[in-house]
């Protein structure tokens, strides 16, 4: 089959098309076709050197993917057939024509999303939900200052928060993703470059879901007096050398 690849850290300018060997489902794994992978901050890092992949994981880019299932481990529960259509989160490996992926991770494409939409999902999508819900508990009147606005977390964050009837507020470092984030919901933006954000939200502001990482903590810190919640992913500028950024830090 073939995989994205590069031989060594770079631009995207070293990636190229390899021949690889086909994977094989084992015990509960299935054989997924793929045919979208959605690009993720932790791609980039993987390409630039910046760290490795975890241990026993693929070293072939793509942390989430859409496609249909091909074969069927031996242990699998029978909750899904060859043929279906599914979108999956992965430790690695969804840039490729094929991957194994664990029965447990496999999702239900929502109806009326294609293949490529879908293959946006979970990581970004679910990593938002998992902020303001379950961490944030926002509710339906809460304001929310979200960081890093024009990520892709901070993209399906802005219209999860709209989604609840909660009202989204941004950071980001330029006017462009501010403008950006206002058309996908934003009530109100900050260029973080450019001005104290804090004391224009410090009034109503409920629940932090910075979707930076390690951005804006100093800044952020008046904020947090009181009864607000803040909740974090992401990686940002302050990421800890030992950090698997797939995992606990």
């Amino acid at each position: 089959m073939l995989a994205v690849h590069f031989d060594k850290p770079g631009g995207p300018e070293n990636l190229y098309l390899k021949e690889v060997a086909k994977p094989s489902p084992v015990e509960s794994e299935v054989l997924l076709k793929v045919a979208a992978s959605a690009l993720n901050r932790a791609d980039l890092l993987q390409r630039q050197g910046q760290y490795p992949p975890p241990p026993g994981a693929s070293s072939i880019l793509g942390l989430e993917a859409s496609g249909h299932i091909a074969a069927l481990g031996p242990a699998c529960q029978g909750h899904w057939k060859i043929g279906d259509p599914v979108m999956v989160l992965l430790p690695g490996g969804g840039q490729a024509q094929y991957v194994t992926v664990p029965e447990g991770l496999l999702m239900p494409i929502p109806a009326g999303l294609t293949l490529s939409q879908a293959a946006a999902i979970p990581e970004a999508w679910l990593t938002a939900f998992q902020l303001l819900h379950l961490l944030g508990h926002v509710q339906a009147g809460d304001s929310v200052l979200i960081h890093a606005g024009s990520s892709g977390v901070g993209t399906a964050a802005i219209q999860l928060a709209r989604m609840a009837g909660a009202i989204p507020l941004v950071t980001a470092g330029s006017q462009h993703k501010l403008q950006m984030a206002e058309k996908l919901g934003a009530a109100a933006g900050f260029n973080y470059k450019e001005e104290d954000f804090s004391e224009a939200t410090l009034k109503f502001t409920k629940v932090q879901a910075n979707a930076g990482g390690g951005f804006h903590k100093t800044d952020s810190a008046p904020l947090l007096h009181g009864e607000p919640t803040t909740s974090s992913a992401g990686f940002g500028q302050s990421l800890p050398r030992d950090c698997d950024p797939r995992g606990p830090c």
